[in-house]
């Protein structure tokens, strides 16, 4: 057995409450290889005066990496045995609180030279620098700069962990464990050093990130960044971020990619490797310059007319907030948005019929199970009367219903009082008087591909593994203001397609391209709904039209400073 073999049998024998507590995940030796090479640590480059550290080791994949490469620069580059052994002790650099970690971390450096042929004294050096520490406590300004900041740091929720006593004073909110390392890196790398980093996707465009992406994109040069899925068997997506310590260049593009991690340790032709879904480049300033410095990079992959149009909305509000904005209004504005209540899909109180006296028992929906765009929803279970806990009269109330975790936006239209589950957001008109035409416009309108495509495009995206729609970003999806022909055509298609969404089974889903040989239902539906998208395309496209030409709201720019 190897000393990475090691390491995996190690890890996989954990409980997996424990690994999870832990953040114990090591990083595949594929993807240490990829890093290695993006950060140009290669045998072709002297490396013999580039300081690594890792601060959160583990097993020691990504140290172990380093010292294969740093062999092999030494023996091409003819150095002495006795240099090749202190390159090894000096230049790699580990810390990891936990012992066994650091054993199995020196054992892969210690297996590594007692292979190397080129080594006659096989004893390895000692001592190597792999120390049980806390690499976030360690006084690192009482030591050299950091040339090559590589690490996997673990990702410890602070609501599930105390992290307080590393907080620092500009910090606000949840300060998760991924952030602290950031923020080690960006403090202790020397400046031209490299950051390497592996981190949850929820860095991002989650807000309690905001500082650090923005110290991030305003002090370093981002040269690539891959977000991945399947990396790691964790309920989170892989962010890798490749960054060398360098102001960026006005017009820098960062290099992106996004897709799946292909494990497959049985066939040795096919590698470990990034399967690319989307590969394209975005510039560092249209980063720095969203709201919270998010790292939306689809907003360069505008490939449809629904893509383009929704970077133009999304770079229209990031000039003109949405609570200053004088052609669109939030959705909040309109419509009071609330769960329903905190129950599970599973929980004992929801009956598969209704028992006893019926008129005590509410039909509930439970979900995006149980939701279908333009389809009358209808519930399958039931719950009595004391165990709702929310105000009965707004499940009463005509309403609007939006899954929350999904990646996909979806709506449907309740008119008959359904219960629902915390798993769906409410949306009740404020103004009552308008009912009718307004349910109807929305429900077109939070159908619609165009937002569809905002919402992945600036939220839903970003997080691979169980995505979810914010309250307060469905609160502030804009919503045109101005009373147009657009409008009453919207609503009379949203009408028509809940009519012919009857006649249909099962219900055609929003992406289906109209197509030969459907039935006449089908066929009807498809060419109402393409209308209805024009118009929605068209209302959207005057509204940016006359937003633009309000002089009142000019051009903020971009600046690093």
């Amino acid at each position: 057995m190897t000393a990475n073999e090691t390491v995996s049998w190690y890890e996989s024998g954990l409980p997996t409450r424990e690994r999870k507590t832990r953040g114990h995940f090591s990083t595949p030796p594929a993807l240490v290889e990829q890093i290695l090479d993006a950060c140009n640590y290669t045998p072709a480059c002297d490396l013999s005066q580039i300081r690594v550290l890792d601060p959160a080791c583990g097993g020691g994949n990504l140290l172990a990496g380093a010292a294969q490469r740093l062999l092999a620069f030494s023996k091409e580059a003819n150095l002495p045995q006795k240099k090749r052994l202190s390159l090894i002790q000096h230049n790699l650099w580990g810390f990891d609180p936990d012992p066994i970690s650091c054993f199995l971390a020196e054992m892969q450096l210690r297996t590594l030279l007692s292979m190397d042929d080129s080594l006659n004294e096989r004893r390895p050096p000692s001592p190597l620098h792999i120390h049980q520490a806390d690499g976030l406590a360690f006084p690192w300004e009482q030591s050299q700069p950091v040339d090559l900041f590589l690490a996997n740091p673990p990702y410890l929720a602070a609501k599930n962990n105390d992290l307080s006593c590393y907080r620092s004073s500009w910090q606000h909110g949840q300060v998760d464990s991924y952030l602290l390392f950031l923020d080690l890196a960006l403090r202790i790398v020397r400046p031209g050093g490299w950051i390497a980093l592996i981190l949850p996707d929820p860095v991002l465009a989650r807000a309690n990130a905001t500082h650090e992406r923005r110290t991030l994109l305003r002090e370093t040069t981002i040269r690539y960044l891959w977000h991945l899925s399947g990396v790691f068997p964790a309920y989170v997506g892989a962010v890798v971020l490749i960054a060398q310590k360098l102001p960026p260049p006005a017009m820098h593009q960062i290099a992106w990619r996004r897709g799946r991690w292909q494990r497959d340790a049985t066939v040795e032709a096919v590698p470990d490797a990034i399967i690319p879904v989307h590969a394209s480049a975005i510039t560092q300033a249209s980063l720095y310059r969203q709201p919270g410095a998010e790292m939306r990079y689809l907003l360069s992959d505008a490939c449809s007319p629904q893509h383009l149009l929704a970077r133009r909305l999304h770079e229209f509000l990031c000039e003109v907030p949405i609570k200053e904005n004088p052609v669109f209004a939030p959705l909040n504005s309109l419509a009071l948005i609330r769960r329903g209540e905190e129950l599970s899909k599973d929980n004992a109180l929801l009956l598969p019929e209704a028992t006893g006296d019926r008129e005590e028992c509410y039909p509930v929906l439970r979900g995006g199970v149980d939701l279908r765009p333009y389809e009358k929803p209808t519930g399958r279970y039931w719950i009595k009367r004391e165990a709702i806990k929310k105000n009965l009269e707004r499940y009463c109330k005509p309403k609007l219903l939006v899954v929350k975790s999904t990646g996909v936006l979806q709506a449907a239209l309740d008119l008959d009082g359904h219960v629902v589950l915390q798993t769906l957001y409410m949306l009740l008109l404020r103004n009552e008087k308008a009912q009718g035409d307004d349910l109807y416009f929305l429900l077109a309108l939070l159908n619609s591909r165009l937002l569809r495509t905002y919402i992945y495009m600036v939220q839903t995206a970003y997080k691979w593994v169980q995505p979810q729609i914010e309250q307060h970003v469905l609160g502030h999806l804009p919503i045109p203001t101005a009373a147009t022909p657009e409008k009453e055509k919207i609503v009379a298609y949203a009408r028509k397609l809940l009519a012919v969404c009857g006649d249909l089974s099962p219900v055609v889903k929003l992406e289906v391209e109209s197509k030969e040989g459907g039935s006449k239902a089908e066929l009807e539906w498809q060419a109402i709904y393409e209308e209805q998208e024009r118009a929605i395309c068209a209302l959207y496209q005057a509204a940016l039209t006359e937003g633009r030409l309000i002089p009142e709201f000019p051009d903020k720019g971009v600046s690093y400073g």
